[in-house]
Parts: C-alpha cells; sequence; structure tokens
C-alpha cells in the first residue's frame, strides 16, 4: 500500500502519484511515526472537524462544529513528538487549567481537554474572528491615545482577573491580544496561556530557576535573568505593549536576543514623546511608571496603570475615549486559536521581532549573562513565513555561535509611514510609482535618510513632502486647493452681411 504525503489517501502498489494532488506517493511504511491529520467529519468529543486552520511548531489547529447545537469551535491537537515529552505536555495542559481556574470573559475560554486514540493531546477552545492587536497595529500604525486607552483597559482587566486567581501571564504582547468584532462592539481576548505560572507553587509546570521564559521584546528585567518573576512581570510586559501601541516602535531592540535582553536589564527607556513628538509628555511618566527595572516601583495593579495613564491624558487635554465601535477591526484570518510563541531556555521556540519579518536571527539558549558571567550557549534558528498560527521551530544547539557568510545578502528591514492628508484619501506617490491612498500605511525600505513622497488629489495641487523613513512614523499633509483658471475673454462674433462695404459693417 501506498499514501499520498499531501492528503494521507491510500492507493494500491500499484499506483504512484495522487490521483487528487499529484502528489508522488510513499510506502505507507513511511508514515508510521508521523501525525495522521483530521479529516473533514471526523469526531473529536463530540465536535465534527470542518478543515484545517493551520499548522504551527507544536500542533495543528482545526475548526470544529458541535453536530447538535451547531456550536463552533477551534481544536488545538498537540503533535504526537510534543504529547511524549512530559515538560511540553504538562505545559499544553497547564495552559487549559489556567484559563479556565480565571474564568474571565476577556480571557479566551477553554472547556473540553482529552486525547486522540494515537495518544495525541488536544482541547478545544471557543472560536475567535477578528484580528490580533499585533495585526490591527500593523494595519493601522500607532493609535491615538484615546483609541488605545479602552484597548489596554480591556487587556488591563483580563490580566488583573488573571492576578487574582494567582496566575502571572507571562508572556503578554500584542500578538497575544485578540480584537474580537461582535454586536455590542471590539472585546479583547487574551491569548496563549501556556506559559503562565500558577503562584504559590501550585503548578505543575517545572521551569529551572535562572532559565528567563517569555518573549524577550516584552520581558522584564527579573523575566530576562530568570529570577523572582511574578504579577509585576505582567506590570512591565503590558507597558511595553502601551509604549509600541502609542509611539510604533519598541522601546528596546536589537540584532540579537541578547542584545535585547541585556537593554532590558540595564538600560532605561527613552520617553515616550520623544520617539512620538505629538504625543503630550504628560503620558511619559505613566508608561515609564511601567517600565520601572524595581517590579516594587511599578503599579500594583495593571487597572491602576491604565487609570494613571487615562487620567494623564485627560489633563493634557486629550480627546474622549472612543467607543469601542468605532475601532476599525480588519481581519487578518479567517479565526485564531491559542498558539505557544515563547522563549524557555533552549527546550521550546521564541517569537522574533515583530517589525522583523525575514533574515536569520540567533537565539540565545540560556539565561542572561551579565558582565561577570561567562559562557553563553546559542541556538541558531530561521524564522518561517508566518502561518495562521504562527510558532517557531527550534533546531539543536550549535557547538558555537555561526558566522554569517560574507556572501549572504543583506537583510531588508522596512518601516511604516502612515499619511494623514487633507483631503482624505489622496493618492500617495513615490517618483513614478502610486503607494495608494491615504492614510495607508505605506511600508518602505528603512533608510537613515529622507525620502519624497508626492500627494495628488483632484482639485488641489500636488505636494512633495519628505519623509524620515529610519523608524516607523506618522505624517500630516495638507493640501492647497488648485486656483481656478479665469476665463479667457472671446471677441464678440459679428456677422458680414453680404454686400455691405466693409467700411460700412461697424456701422450697420
Amino acid at each position: 500500500m501506498a499514501t499520498c504525503p499531501s492528503c494521507h489517501r491510500h492507493y494500491g502498489d500499484d499506483v504512484t502519484s495522487c490521483t487528487v494532488d499529484g502528489a508522488t506517493l510513499l510506502p505507507d511504511a513511511a508514515f508510521s511515526n508521523a501525525d495522521t491529520e483530521l479529516r473533514e467529519g471526523d469526531v473529536v468529543g463530540e465536535y465534527r472537524v470542518e478543515a484545517k486552520l493551520g499548522v504551527g511548531g507544536f500542533g495543528t489547529v482545526y475548526r470544529a462544529e458541535h453536530p447538535v447545537i451547531g456550536k463552533k469551535v477551534a481544536i488545538k491537537v498537540l503533535a504526537r513528538e510534543f504529547s511524549s515529552k512530559p515538560e511540553v505536555a504538562a505545559r499544553f495542559i497547564d495552559e487549559a487549567r489556567s484559563a479556565n481556574q480565571i474564568r474571565h470573559k476577556g480571557i479566551i475560554d477553554i472547556f473540553a481537554f482529552g486525547a486522540l486514540p494515537d495518544g495525541r493531546h488536544y482541547f478545544v477552545m471557543e472560536l475567535l474572528e477578528g484580528a490580533s492587536l499585533e495585526d490591527h497595529l500593523r494595519a493601522s500604525g500607532p493609535l491615538r491615545p484615546e483609541e488605545a486607552l479602552p484597548i489596554l483597559r480591556g487587556v488591563a482587566r483580563a490580566v488583573d482577573a488573571a492576578h487574582a486567581a494567582g496566575i502571572a501571564h507571562r508572556d503578554l504582547k500584542p500578538d497575544n491580544v485578540f480584537l474580537v468584532r461582535s454586536e455590542d462592539g471590539v472585546a479583547t481576548k487574551l491569548l496563549d496561556f501556556g506559559v503562565a505560572k500558577l503562584m504559590g507553587n501550585r503548578s505543575g509546570q517545572k521551569t529551572q530557576t535562572g532559565t528567563p521564559i517569555g518573549t524577550p521584546h516584552y520581558m522584564s528585567p527579573e523575566q530576562a535573568r530568570g529570577v523572582n518573576v511574578g504579577t509585576k512581570t505582567d506590570v512591565y510586559s503590558f507597558g511595553v505593549m502601551a509604549y509600541q501601541m502609542l509611539t510604533g516602535v519598541l522601546p528596546f531592540d536589537g540584532e540579537a536576543v541578547m542584545d535585547i535582553l541585556l537593554k532590558q536589564v540595564t538600560e532605561p527607556p527613552r520617553a515616550p514623546s520623544e520617539m512620538r513628538p505629538e504625543l503630550p509628555v504628560a503620558l511619559d511618566a505613566p508608561i515609564l511608571h511601567m517600565l520601572e527595572k524595581d517590579a516594587e516601583k511599578r503599579p500594583k495593579t495593571l487597572g491602576a496603570a491604565v487609570d494613571e495613564l487615562a487620567a494623564a491624558w485627560t489633563s493634557a487635554g486629550g480627546a474622549p475615549e472612543v467607543s469601542a465601535t468605532s475601532i476599525d477591526v480588519r481581519p487578518a484570518s479567517a479565526a485564531r486559536a491559542v498558539s505557544q510563541r515563547t522563549f524557555v531556555g533552549a527546550t521550546t521556540e521564541i517569537a522574533p521581532s515583530p517589525r522583523k519579518g525575514r533574515g536569520w536571527i540567533f537565539v540565545a539558549a540560556t539565561a542572561v549573562v551579565l558582565a561577570a558571567a561567562g559562557g553563553v550557549a546559542w541556538l541558531e534558528m530561521h524564522r518561517p513565513a508566518k502561518p495562521i498560527l504562527a510558532e517557531q521551530h527550534v533546531v539543536e544547539a550549535p557547538s558555537a555561535m555561526p558566522i554569517p557568510s560574507a556572501s549572504a545578502p543583506p537583510r531588508e528591514e522596512w518601516v511604516e509611514i502612515r499619511v494623514e492628508a487633507t483631503p482624505a484619501n489622496a493618492e500617495v506617490w513615490d517618483g513614478a510609482t502610486e503607494l495608494g491612498s491615504a492614510p495607508g500605511p505605506f511600508r518602505l525600505h528603512k533608510s537613515t535618510g529622507l525620502k519624497k513622497l508626492t500627494l495628488r488629489a483632484p482639485g488641489h495641487a500636488s505636494r512633495d513632502v519628505d519623509v524620515d523613513t529610519s523608524a516607523n512614523a506618522v505624517v500630516s499633509v495638507t493640501l492647497a486647493s488648485a486656483p481656478t483658471a479665469a476665463p479667457t475673454p472671446t471677441a464678440a462674433k459679428t456677422t458680414k452681411k453680404p454686400g455691405l462695404p466693409t467700411e460700412l459693417e461697424q456701422a450697420y
């Protein structure tokens, strides 16, 4: 017997290629240890599978429906190789346990858990329609404070509820916040409790002391060092999110993970108003309060942090917070379910910078080593194209940090420029190339110089504007109305009368 590697259909020994997709068939023995994909109509627990939503480093997510009541769900199936690893299976189970213990409407609902006949673990969760905050920021650019505050408030309520239940999330970031469009407006859903820690040693998750766990751009100093990680770590990560939402940039970045972690531990962040001058200076203090290196100096709760930020915005004469119904959520995919994209020593995966979509990055495989420490093992990994669920595979740690080839092509870096134009929907041109209509955003190559863009609109004079393409930015441009051309005077039309001499025409 032979099997298609793409659709897993079975054929007799006399068939060499799949009649459906043309793939070359392989002997059945080649699939003895491979995960079998669930097909449309397969039953998992009480639910019937409809389609595959995405595949990641830890497993596969399917859309399914209850055959009687019609409830739509997402089913996450852990890959066989991880189901057999106790530490990974424990994290998978803890994810379901953590979300269920909190029971808050702002946290994704996981309501069933089990194992397939082949031993793979799965859990069933609500199916979300909308877009992640990460995708929303990529599409819209930095948010106005009155837009960011209601989103931050929704996340803060969910995280504070988790803290009240004795659970620290430990991986807060825009990709783990989902904006769900409903008839009541836009609601926030907090995802990915796969690295959550139940305080008081009540968790079955075993993480060695001194091993950092989280996503480097959003990790607190104590989290980067792998010690004393608690609820105040979530306050710091929340502060990084707020900083990014309002400025369009991260407070700390670097070419290598180690660079970022060292900055988290040692460097003070620049004031948000320096990164985006249109922000009131009054907002600097509440955001930097969340980013204190000393955990005890941060706000006690995320709710208190948002209240402090909102009060500063009001004192600066800011506009009232927008209604949730006015937030434009652009769905990035048909659905979204929980996945894991984190850094836990050398045993799991790490999410690369949200602003760097291509190229090779190096991943630190152990805790941050400061100046007095020595010896760091490194992992090298390649970031694949982002699927619906963007999980990352980890390769074996090399004996030494690889040296990039001198002939390797330079990595492309991009910035997003948003153009607030008057009149709205003005055309934006880069030389002879039309980029689209304002406000964009427009994706341009990152550079240290200025780039000239041209704005055009009917009834208005076109205008050139120089844009700084060294970082994400918002540019405001007003086009002047085009002057109306005065009508050209025309001589009075006369008709020559037949038979009249020319000198008598005027008199006539």
